[in-house]
């Protein structure tokens, strides 16, 4: 009986024991809670609304630092949390501006303390790239807006097109005043499509009546713009064979490629397979004339930009690929005598020519320019200013000689004098013209001290013709 009594007593006594224990842990896991869970987060929350709302931006870096450095049972947990609390609140903000919950330059102020401290950070590099969509789009509506309020209508429709279609507010917004604008320029775009229909400048009025399209899907506009398509169509037709009945195929070329953008798939592939023809048949025509006179020209390039010069083979360079055009005029001028028939006097007959052309063309030979190096080789610096090309004894040309463009180069007591022109093409025309047509051609050099004055003879009058031939084939 008395030891049941001692068990029982000793029973009794664990439980007082294990009851204490139990409240001894829970009010010390509450404790606990409290003072490292609870006052933990405040504090945490504390720091990083301290950071945001007091701490000027320029000024967030010095202090973010002080608190990583702080000597206190959390220092390593608030260096370690604090990064993640900050950007969380970031995103936060970011998220109201994309939202349009608040303005950009509030959200502004978020990022300018963020950006500094965490500018490498992944996510802090997201969400910076993604508002900046969103302010971009904020931006196009307002843009779109203004322009609309100024009248221009075609600018602001553009503007109203840049707003994203994630954003939702501006997206909405944007959509409606753009469904304004179209109504408002439609009328007078169709207007302005007929009166240059009427006046047949195709290409503004299939602009215009493109435009709307573009804007508005009306089953009348597109019906008009064909049958305005279809119109310039026969137009461009004619007028290319115009061109090509007067073997102005270069013309025609530019004139395919200035109109090619006014039509559709359909017309614009057949326009395009037209050019394409033409090209070939330039290329045969250039390829014809350049055989020729493959007998009497060569072809050098200019190692400096690629370009290819075309000149007469009569005159001897130097052993290089590269052209050089101080060597070829001093060549030219000291090395090629004029061809005179046999009544000429001897003494003219021991003559230089004095004009000898070039052309530069593309690495293609589908575009040249024509120049004539003018000079002479005598015992006298004249240092001319002027030069006149006669033909019959009736002024052709004047050139005016830039001191810049001259050259004079001493051969022991001789000189020569020469100066590059380049020549319109229209010049090109005129001067073969009246080579062909006459064969008094003569050339004076106008200098303060006297005058040179040269005959042109067989040799400068081949040379021009069949450069001035050559350069037609090229441009024509």
């Amino acid at each position: 009986m008395e030891g049941v009594k001692k068990t029982r007593g000793c029973q009794f006594f664990s439980l007082k024991v294990g009851l204490v224990l139990a409240i001894v842990f829970i009010f010390g896991g509450a404790f606990y809670y409290n003072h490292h869970v609870i006052l933990y987060r405040n504090q945490l929350n504390l720091l990083v609304s301290y950071l945001y709302d007091e701490v000027s931006p320029n000024q967030v870096g010095a202090v973010y630092q002080r608190m990583l450095n702080v000597d206190s049972d959390y220092r390593e947990r608030i260096k370690n949390d604090l990064e993640p609390a900050m950007i969380s609140r970031y995103q936060y903000y970011a998220n109201l501006y994309m939202l349009r919950k608040i303005e950009y330059e509030e959200y502004l102020q978020y990022e300018q303390v963020i950006e500094p401290l965490f500018f490498s950070n992944d996510e802090v590099i997201e969400t910076i790239g993604q508002v900046e969509k969103y302010y971009q789009s904020q931006r196009a509506y307002l843009k779109g807006f203004s322009l609309q309020q100024q009248g221009l209508i075609e600018e602001a429709i553009d503007s109203y097109q840049e707003v994203m279609f994630n954003d939702e507010y501006y997206y909405e917004l944007a959509k409606i005043q753009r469904r304004e604008c179209i109504q408002s320029i439609k009328n007078q775009y169709l207007t302005e499509a007929h009166q240059y229909y009427e006046q047949k400048n195709y290409i503004e009025a299939i602009r215009r009546l493109d435009y709307l399209t573009q804007t508005d899907q009306d089953e009348l506009v597109n019906a008009l713009k064909w049958y305005y398509e279809s119109e310039f169509y026969v137009e461009a037709i004619k007028t290319v064979d115009d061109f090509l009945a007067k073997d102005e195929l270069a013309s025609a070329i530019s004139y395919l490629q200035q109109i090619s953008d006014s039509f559709s798939t359909q017309y614009a592939e057949t326009l395009e397979l037209k050019r394409s023809e033409i090209s070939l048949q330039r290329m045969k025509r250039r390829d014809k004339v350049m055989s020729k006179y493959a007998a009497k020209i060569q072809v050098n390039l200019n190692a400096e930009n690629g370009h290819q010069i075309i000149s007469y083979n009569g005159i001897p360079l130097q052993a290089t690929t590269s052209f050089n055009v101080i060597s070829f005029a001093t060549n030219t001028f000291t090395t090629v005598k004029k061809e005179v028939d046999e009544s000429v006097e001897e003494e003219q007959a021991e003559q230089y020519i004095n004009v000898i052309p070039l052309l530069v063309t593309n690495s293609e030979l589908t575009s040249a320019t024509m120049s004539i190096l003018l000079g002479y080789y005598s015992e006298f610096l004249n240092d001319f200013e002027q030069v006149d090309i006669y033909a019959e004894n009736q002024l052709l040309y004047s050139f005016d000689i830039d001191s810049t463009q001259k050259r004079q180069v001493w051969i022991d007591e001789c000189v020569i004098e020469w100066s590059e022109v380049e020549l319109s093409t229209q010049a090109v025309y005129e001067l073969l013209n009246e080579v062909q047509a006459t064969t008094s051609l003569s050339i004076v050099f106008r200098g303060p001290l006297m005058n040179h004055s040269f005959e042109l003879e067989l040799v400068e009058n081949a040379v021009l013709i069949m450069m001035a031939d050559i350069y037609q084939s090229i441009n024509k």
